[in-house]
């Protein structure tokens, strides 16, 4: 009889079986859960800060343009599309700047939408 046990625990340390438990598995996906919600918010406040730059870029092109127009023609232009009208802008940079710029044709003033600040400053 004690042979027979011997034999089958002997047997049984033989046969070890290969892939992960449920505990390894559940223990990565924790790891990798915990990881995200370290990474995710600094991910997107990231992409804010990207997007903010961006617009602050465009605004200080269009300003540019303006001004270059202003020398050039001794007026501000009506609008934006004139700018684009006369070559100034590009018809992609128009686009993005009518998304993301105001301008005040009596003052020449750019600013970002919504921000209240303008490129002068």
């Amino acid at each position: 009889m004690m042979q027979l046990i011997k034999r089958q625990w002997q047997g049984m340390k033989r046969k070890k079986r290969k892939g992960f438990t449920l505990l390894e598995m559940l223990l990565v996906v924790f790891i990798i859960a915990a990881l995200l919600l370290l990474v995710l918010p600094n991910l997107i406040s990231q992409q804010g800060r990207v997007t903010a730059q961006t617009d602050e870029a465009l605004v200080t092109t269009v300003q540019t343009q303006v001004s270059l127009y202003q020398a050039d023609q001794s007026k501000l232009p009506e609008n934006l599309e004139k700018l684009e009208e006369t070559g100034y802008l590009s018809e992609k940079q128009l686009k993005q700047a009518n998304q993301v710029v105001m301008y005040d044709p009596k003052t020449g003033n750019v600013t970002v939408k919504g921000s209240g600040t303008n490129s002068d400053s």
